[in-house]
């Protein structure tokens, strides 16, 4: 189970922003994925949206074109290790080669990657939290989602999404699924997202360090146990 807990200090990880202004940030996860990336860059462009794309390095080195379309369209890029590992189940030196590595594969294929990161699974604990303030990232989680991972309709994504979001929101959403390359599930995404683009008007989408400059962080200890289900966050 997830738990959300009294927020902290900037030990605490960024879950929204309190903001005045009608904004708030897409985020994916697990990609670049070959075929679902450039489709959700598409839907992006139709609707003037920047997002924030938390990218697996192995990933980034198979699929460096992909990286390059993102950056060029003005999107952010964020560490979401190399090969994807529950970070409570491995150790500390494996934590930090897999933050090490990613960031590695992307300086290689990025201009300016940021050091924001999001652990895979959203899993975390005390010492892989410290593990990533040690090499000086930003861990951010998020305050929306839909389980997109899931089997479910683009129309309930849709509504979920346009009924839930508010300003400051961090939406976390999937243009990949980690070992599912091709996982059918993306093409509901899609649908969902443009809807879901199409129906919030009112909102202005940013990328996650655009937004941090337009209010003050929400910051939470966020801790999550490994292979448990997720509670729902509101």
């Amino acid at each position: 189970m997830l738990h959300r807990c009294v927020e902290g200090t900037r030990f605490g990880t960024i879950t929204s922003v309190r903001t005045q202004e009608p904004v708030a940030s897409l985020t994916f996860d697990d990609g670049p994925h070959p075929h679902w990336t450039p489709r959700v860059l598409d839907v992006l462009e139709e609707h003037g949206a920047k997002a924030t794309f938390f990218v697996v390095g192995e990933h980034v080195d198979a699929h460096p074109a992909v990286v390059r379309r993102m950056r060029n369209a003005g999107h952010a890029i964020g560490n979401h290790t190399h090969r994807h590992p529950s970070f409570p189940l491995v150790s500390s030196a494996r934590r930090r080669q897999e933050l090490r590595d990613c960031a590695r594969s992307l300086a290689a294929h990025a201009d300016e990657p940021t050091m924001l990161f999001r652990p895979p699974y959203l899993d975390q604990d005390v010492a892989s939290r410290y593990d990533a303030w040690r090499l000086g990232f930003d861990v951010v989680g998020c305050s929306v989602h839909t389980d997109d991972w899931q089997s479910r309709s683009a129309d309930d994504m849709a509504d979920d999404l346009a009924e839930r979001a508010r300003a400051g929101d961090v939406i976390m959403l999937h243009d990949a699924i980690y070992g599912q390359p091709r996982d059918p599930g993306r093409a509901s995404m899609l649908t969902a997202l443009g809807a879901f683009l199409g129906r919030r008007t009112d909102l202005r989408f940013v990328t996650v360090p655009s937004l941090l400059t337009m209010g003050e962080p929400v910051r939470t200890a966020w801790f999550k146990r490994p292979g448990r289900q997720e509670a729902r966050i509101t």
